[in-house]
C-alpha cells in the first residue's frame, strides 16, 4: 500500500511512502489513495511524506496542489517530509506557496516524528 499508519509517542500519523515510485504514474496513484483516504473519513491529520529517492515533475505537482487546496489543507495539522533534495526543494517552495499548512523537510524520519508529535 502506498500509505500507512505510525503510532509515535501516543499520535497517529498518516505515512506516505513514495520510496518504491519508479514512474510519475506511481507518485499520482498514490496522491489518488491518500486523497481517497481523507475523502473517506472526517478526521484531521499529522502527515509524514517520504520522499526518499524519488523523481516527482510537474505532472506530479499539479495534482498535489489541486488536492492541498481543496482537501488536504483544511484536515492536515501538521505536515512533514523526508527525502527532499535537489529539484525537489523548489517543488517544496512551489507547494508551501499555495497551501495554509505548509509542508516542512527534515533530514531525518526521527525529526519529522518528532515535529509532528510536538504540542
Amino acid at each position: 500500500m502506498s500509505y500507512s499508519f505510525i503510532h509515535y509517542k501516543g499520535k497517529k500519523i498518516l505515512y506516505v511512502d513514495y520510496t518504491k515510485c519508479t514512474t510519475v504514474k506511481d507518485t499520482i496513484d498514490i496522491i489518488n489513495a491518500v486523497r481517497d483516504e481523507y475523502l473517506r473519513t472526517t478526521e484531521n491529520y499529522l502527515s509524514l511524506n517520504n520522499f526518499t529517492n524519488v523523481t516527482v515533475n510537474n505532472e506530479y505537482m499539479e495534482v498535489v496542489k489541486k488536492y492541498g487546496k481543496e482537501i488536504f489543507d483544511a484536515r492536515t495539522t501538521r505536515n512533514a517530509a523526508i527525502g527532499i533534495t535537489g529539484i525537489k526543494k523548489v517543488l517544496l517552495g512551489a507547494y508551501n506557496l499555495i497551501v495554509k499548512n505548509k509542508l516542512i523537510a527534515f533530514d531525518t524520519k526521527e525529526e519529522a516524528l518528532e515535529y509532528l508529535v510536538k504540542e
